[in-house]
């Protein structure tokens, strides 16, 4: 885990603004990882990043079910935002695909995929969840 902390993006570990212990139980525990939490483990989470916890009246399913983790490295990454990919319309992509019986909104036809390098967040702007839009625009 050390070599995370050297990445390009990081919790600021190295530079004393964050200890291992404010996320992990040094004494143990019978959670995951030894993790400072509920079994909503993403309550470490929120405990710094506020702002993300909600509750909304629109929530992006996945920050229920999967977690930060689906789309987030927790100790570091190579990628802002500590994004596990570089490109953010390739991470949306992964769950957001026209497949039949998923239940998960695919894309509107009316969106480009052929500007590559796209990002959904430019209109999808709160994608932790919205009080005011479905598809989390504003």
């Amino acid at each position: 885990i050390k070599p995370d902390f050297s990445r390009p993006f990081h919790h600021r570990v190295n530079e004393g603004l964050v200890k291992c212990t404010d996320c992990h139980n040094q004494h143990g525990g019978f959670l995951t990882k030894q993790l400072r939490s509920t079994a909503a483990q993403d309550q470490i989470c929120f405990k710094c990043h506020v702002d993300k916890a909600g509750p909304f009246v629109y929530e992006h399913a996945v920050v229920k079910t999967e977690g930060c983790v689906a789309c987030h490295t927790p100790h570091g990454s190579s990628n802002p935002r500590l994004l596990k990919r570089s490109q953010v319309n390739l991470l949306c992509l992964e769950c957001h695909t026209l497949t039949v019986d998923s239940g998960i909104p695919g894309i509107p036809s009316f969106h480009n995929q052929a500007a590559k390098y796209q990002a959904c967040t430019i209109c999808h702007t709160q994608i932790h969840g919205s009080n005011f839009s479905p598809v989390f625009f504003r």
